[in-house]
């Protein structure tokens, strides 16, 4: 057994050694492609939620955030909006044309808005909203939605 290993296996590695030996050099790697740049502005949203905002930008790899909205190619904006709606909650209902149990209840809703403005032209490209309850992946979500609709846009 030791024979046939020696006769069959040992002259296998010899030549996959020289093979490897006399392949061409490894290709150099690709020149770094230029990323957009991007200016991130925030209208009036929590602080938490714009550093969430930036953090995601930076980490999806497909912008460059710069400090001046004059070097950037696009505007990232920020918004939020909050609103309060009165609802009627009823769990009972009309009985035998009496109504039970009714009771006004404020509902509030926060939306945060992440608009995506060419600088150079001053037209809005895109603009994606999601309710704030998702928080903290919110953030997260918005980012990756403008990623997956401009990647559409192309």
């Amino acid at each position: 057994m030791s024979r046939l290993v020696s006769v069959v296996v040992v002259p296998l590695l010899l030549a996959t050694m020289s093979a490897a030996q006399s392949a061409s050099p490894a290709p150099s790697p690709p020149q770094q492609i230029a990323l957009p740049t991007v200016f991130l502005i925030d209208t009036n949203a929590d602080l938490g939620v714009f550093e969430h905002i930036s953090a995601n930008v930076a980490a999806s790899g497909r912008w460059r955030i710069v400090e001046k909205p004059e070097a950037a190619d696009i505007l990232m904006v920020l918004s939020e909006k909050r609103e309060t709606t009165i609802v009627t909650f009823n769990p009972n209902g009309v009985f035998m044309n009496v109504y039970y149990l009714g009771w006004p209840t404020a509902i509030e809703v926060d939306t945060l808005t992440l608009a995506v403005v060419k600088r150079a032209t001053g037209r809005e490209l895109l603009t994606v909203s999601c309710a704030r309850h998702r928080f903290p992946s919110a953030p997260r979500w918005l980012v990756s939605r403008v990623d997956k609709k401009l990647e559409l846009a192309r």
